[in-house]
């Protein structure tokens, strides 16, 4: 009997491969447009501050901006920055599947990748389609019990659905967006318990930074 293939492998083929029409990418458009105008809100927050201080000291060099600011840095912490300002005032966008604020990691991620990649709008727009479309694959499967366990699923999910649109950023094969993903997966944490804290929006950032770097790796 033939084996069924890994989940990582399923996901990494619809990522790495998967066509966008017109219609997905004119919502992805107005995802995009709002979660930058909440992550520069945002940005003037203590958490966002905080962060934003410790990604200009431990950064780096890089071309990516840090959104409210002067700076630009390497990928990773342009991610953790503008991931945490997008959740900072939690009015960013809330999906029930996911029972996650899917695009703060999406955008964040897709916008530092891209900028140090160079790549067009179009491709953003792309990326984060397929990532949404993964967290809310995984949120069908999860939820309601992920989130009832105590697991914060904007992070969780969040950091896989953020290295899948790492990758289509980067235009992985297939092969390594699998790797991506399953590296992801290694890396996705968020707790509940830290609702009404700073940590609520970090782990929005933590779940951007770690969907790139899972992407770079």
């Amino acid at each position: 009997m033939q084996s069924p293939t890994p989940a990582a492998t399923r996901l990494a083929a619809f990522v790495s491969s998967a066509i966008v029409p017109d219609t997905a990418r004119a919502t992805a458009r107005d995802a995009v447009l709002d979660t930058v105008g909440v992550m520069l809100a945002g940005a003037t927050e203590p958490a966002a501050q905080i962060v934003q201080r410790v990604a200009r000291t431990d950064g780096g060099a890089g071309s990516s901006v840090i959104f409210g600011t002067n700076d630009t840095v390497g990928p990773t912490y342009a991610a953790l920055a503008n991931g945490t300002a997008a959740h900072a005032l939690d009015f960013d966008d809330m999906c029930w599947v996911t029972l996650a604020h899917p695009s703060a990691p999406l955008v964040a991620a897709g916008l530092a990748v891209g900028e140090a990649a160079d790549v067009s709008g179009r491709t953003l727009l792309d990326a984060y389609v397929v990532g949404f479309e993964v967290e809310a694959v995984l949120g069908a499967v999860m939820n309601p019990t992920h989130y009832e366990r105590g697991w914060h699923c904007t992070s969780t999910i969040g950091t896989i659905g953020a290295a899948a649109t790492a990758s289509r950023v980067l235009g992985l094969d297939l092969e390594t967006t699998a790797r991506a993903l399953a590296i992801a997966a290694s890396e996705a944490s968020g707790l509940k318990e830290n609702f009404g804290t700073m940590v609520k929006p970090l782990q929005g950032g933590l779940a951007a930074r770690n969907g790139v770097l899972a992407a770079l790796l």
